[in-house]
């Protein structure tokens, strides 16, 4: 296992990080880029003001992935939604995990899902939006339904019918499921009838 850190800080201010992560990953069978948003970006009385990952982390997933030598895994980690079309349209990352802020035992979690020991089937509670949506209606806006005089395009998924880079309920699971109809077997059934059932003449 090899392990770089790629950002020195969840806000990845800099990128000097990002050359030795692509070294790792010209390495590694497969490369694991935990990405997202912590309580110094996202919090109570902390809103954020776009959809982005913060910093150079945009950056560093791409050229991470341009490079590496197996397939990529993305964990994001965040409470809410982000904008990664980008990763999710980019055939070196095989898999996309929203995890929450998963706790003490999210590492474990995490490795579970990730080595197949559990089979994932979780759906998204909200819908992920494209980055240009908070362009349309401010933050403090608490409206649900659209507000056609001041062009608000509505929220959630009862009632945004916008493009989205993933809708609410969206999920995958490792299981694949195959639907056949199969030809009807002569069948019958014999039903005994106790006295009380019988008909009388």
């Amino acid at each position: 296992m090899i392990y770089e850190m790629g950002c020195g800080e969840m806000a990845c201010r800099n990128d000097s990080l990002i050359f030795p992560a692509m070294e790792a990953a010209k390495k590694a069978d497969a490369t694991l880029l935990l990405m997202g948003l912590d309580l110094s970006i996202e919090a109570e009385n902390l809103d954020r003001v776009d959809l982005l990952l913060p910093g150079y982390q945009t950056q560093l997933i791409n050229q991470v992935a341009q490079v590496s030598r197996g397939p990529v895994i993305l964990i994001i980690m965040s409470a809410g939604g982000v904008y990664i079309s980008f990763a999710r349209d980019n055939d070196k990352i095989q898999a996309i995990l929203w995890v929450g802020h998963p706790g003490q035992e999210g590492g474990r979690g995490i490795a579970d899902v990730v080595f197949g020991k559990y089979n994932p089937g979780g759906r998204l509670p909200l819908t992920w939006y494209e980055s240009s949506y908070v362009d349309m209606l401010p933050m403090t806006s608490m409206p649900l339904r659209p507000v056609d005089s001041f062009g608000y395009p509505g929220r959630t998924y009862k009632f945004y019918n916008g493009s989205t880079v993933y809708p609410f309920g969206y999920g995958l699971s490792y299981t694949e499921f195959r639907n056949e109809l199969a030809s009807p077997a002569e069948a019958y059934l014999e039903i005994k009838l106790n006295k009380y059932q019988q008909l009388m003449p």
